[in-house]
C-alpha cells in the first residue's frame, strides 16, 4: 500500500516548511482545524522535516526506534523457518533521547513480526545494511513528508532518497493486516513478481502525552522518480476520480486520476500477458480478504534509445538472474547461479545476441509472452530461444518456486517497472484494507443516489475486482 493516493500528491522543494504557521489565528479550535486541513490541501506536495516541523519530533523518534531496532537483528530466518510465534511477535522498547542538546523526549517504540519482514527484505535483495541506512538518516538527511488531499488523514513520509515510504495507519487497519499477514506472505511466495506493494516494516510509537500512533514502511512505487512525467492513481471508477492537471512548466507534481486517465493505454507489449495473469491472481486474493478500494498506481517515462530493444549478453544473464532471485528462497541461490551459467553457454553456443523475450518460454515460472491470461498454476515450459531440454536436464523448474515470473530490467525497484516498447511504468497495487464493512455497505447505497450512472469506488469485493480486471484488459496493449 503506498498509502491512500485517492488524493493529489503535489509539492514545490522550496515552500515553508511549517504548514501549521500559516494557519489563521481563530478563537473557535473547529475553525482553526478547518484552516489548516483547507491549507494542507492547497499546498499538497513534498517539505523537507526541518526543526520547528509539526512532525519533527516524532520523525527523529521513528528515526531512533527504528535504529535500535534494526541493529539487533543479527540473522535473517529463511522463509520456511518462519514460525506461528514469529508472525505474532511484538516486541517494544523505552526510550529516552535528547533532541538539539536542550529537548528531552521519552518514547515507546513497538515491532511487529520483525523477523517476518527482515525475510521479506531479504527475499526483495534488500539488505539490512542498505534498508537501515535509507530508513534511519543522519541529522543532515531528512525526511520528507507528503502534503495531500487525502481522505484518510494520515501522514505520509519520505526517507531522504525517497525509496522507502512510511505511512500512519489506525489501529484497526494494523490488526487487520497481521490477521492476514501470513496470507499476504504466502502470496508473495506463489507469486514472487506479484504487483501488491512491498511491506517491509510494521510498527508503533507511542510519545509522552500523546496518543499512540502505528504506522507501516513499505517500497515506494515511484521510485526513481526523477524521470517520471506523469503519475496516474487508477480505482477503474468515474465518480469523483477527475483532479484539475497543473499547467504546462508546473514545478508541481500531480498524480492523476480514471477520468484523466480516459481512453490511454498502458503500452506493455510482450509483458501484457504476465500483467493481465499477475492482476487477476492479486485481485484474486483481495476478494478472497474481502477488501476494496484499492488502486493500481502507473507512471510513465519515455524509454531511452540504449533501453528499447535486444540487449547483449552480459546485460540479458544479469536481468535472468535477478528475475530467478527475486522472491526465491536462500537454498536456490545456486539454482539461480545455474540458471545464469547454462544461459550464458547458450547463447554463446549459438553465437548470437538473444532478443530478452525470447527466453521466457524456457525458464522456470516464466510467462510465454505470446499466450494471453491463462492458467495460473502450471509454469510455462515452452522453447523460444533456450532448448527445453537443457532447463530439464538441470532440473531447475522443482528447485526455483514461485509462478508468473516475468524478465526483470536492470534498474532499481525492477519488481515494479515494466517496459514497453516506447514506454518504462511503473505499477503497483496499493491501499487494500478497506473491507466491506457495515458503513461501506451504507455508503454504496447513498452513493447509488448520489452518482446515478456512474460507477463508483464503494462496491462488494467481487463486483470491484472483476471491474479492476476488466479495466486493466481494456486499457492495457
Amino acid at each position: 500500500m503506498e498509502g491512500n493516493h485517492d488524493n493529489n500528491m503535489a509539492g514545490r522543494e522550496g515552500e515553508p516548511q511549517s504548514v501549521t504557521k500559516l494557519a489563521p489565528t481563530s478563537r473557535r479550535k473547529s475553525g482553526k482545524r478547518i484552516s489548516v486541513l483547507w491549507l494542507r490541501w492547497k499546498r499538497r506536495g513534498m517539505v523537507e522535516i526541518m526543526p520547528g516541523h509539526r512532525r519533527w519530533t516524532l520523525t527523529n523518534c521513528v528515526r531512533i526506534g527504528l535504529e535500535k531496532a534494526l541493529s539487533e537483528r543479527t540473522h535473517i530466518k529463511p522463509l520456511e523457518e518462519l514460525t506461528k510465534d514469529d508472525y505474532e511477535d511484538i516486541r517494544s522498547k523505552r526510550h529516552t533521547e535528547t533532541f538539539d542538546k536542550k529537548s528531552q523526549q521519552s518514547f515507546e517504540f513497538a515491532t511487529y513480526a520483525g523477523e517476518v519482514f527482515a525475510t521479506l527484505r531479504d527475499l526483495i535483495n534488500i539488505s539490512e545494511e542498505e534498508y537501515l541506512h535509507s530508513v534511519t538518516p543522519m541529522a543532515n538527511r531528512r525526511y520528507l513528508e507528503f502534503i495531500s488531499n487525502s481522505k484518510s488523514g494520515q501522514d505520509f513520509f519520505l526517507t531522504p532518497d525517497k525509496r522507502f515510504m512510511i505511512k500512519t495507519q489506525t489501529k484497526r487497519e494494523t490488526e487487520f493486516f497481521l490477521e492476514h499477514l501470513r496470507t499476504y506472505v504466502e502470496h508473495f511466495k506463489k507469486y514472487p513478481h506479484t504487483l501488491m506493494v512491498k511491506f517491509l516494516g510494521l510498527h508503533n510509537i507511542k510519545l509522552k502525552g500523546k496518543k499512540r500512533l502505528y504506522f507501516i514502511v513499505m517500497q515506494s512505487i515511484f521510485y526513481p522518480d526523477e524521470r517520471i512525467r506523469e503519475r496516474y492513481d487508477i480505482k477503474a471508477c468515474q465518480a469523483s476520480r477527475y483532479v484539475m492537471p497543473e499547467k504546462d512548466g508546473s514545478q508541481i507534481i500531480t498524480v492523476l486520476k480514471d477520468n484523466n486517465f480516459g481512453d490511454k493505454k498502458i503500452n506493455l507489449g510482450s509483458d501484457r500477458a504476465w500483467f493481465l495473469q499477475q492482476v487477476q491472481a492479486d485481485t484474486q486474493l483481495l476478494e478472497e480478504l474481502g477488501v476494496l478500494d484499492y488502486s493500481l498506481l502507473v507512471g510513465i517515462t519515455e524509454l531511452h534509445k540504449d533501453e528499447k530493444g535486444s540487449q547483449d549478453l552480459a546485460s540479458l544473464v544479469q536481468r535472468v538472474t535477478k528475475s530467478l532471485h527475486h522472491g526465491s528462497p536462500e537454498k536456490s541461490v545456486h539454482n539461480m547461479k545455474s540458471a545464469a551459467s547454462i544461459i550464458n553457454e547458450e547463447i554463446s553456443h549459438s553465437a548470437a545476441t538473444l532478443p530478452v523475450n525470447s527466453v521466457l518460454g524456457s525458464l522456470p515460472g516464466m510467462v510465454d509472452s505470446d499466450e494471453g491470461p491463462a492458467d495460473l498454476t502450471v509454469p510455462s515450459q515452452h522453447s523460444t530461444g533456450l532448448r527445453a531440454d537443457t532447463v530439464a536436464k538441470n532440473n531447475l523448474v522443482p528447485d526455483i518456486p514461485g509462478l508468473n515470473r516475468r524478465l526483470l530490467p536492470n534498474s532499481p525497484n525492477s519488481l515494479h517497472i515494466v517496459d514497453g516498447e516506447e514506454y518504462r511504468y511503473f505499477l503497483g497495487i496499493i491501499d487494500f484494507f478497506v473491507t466491506y464493512s457495515l458503513k461501506k455497505k451504507l455508503e454504496h447505497l447513498w452513493k447509488k443516489i448520489r452518482f446515478p450512472g456512474q460507477s463508483f469506488s464503494t462496491v462488494p469485493p467481487g463486483v470491484y475486482a472483476e471491474r479492476f480486471r476488466n479495466f486493466m484488459a481494456e486499457h492495457s496493449e
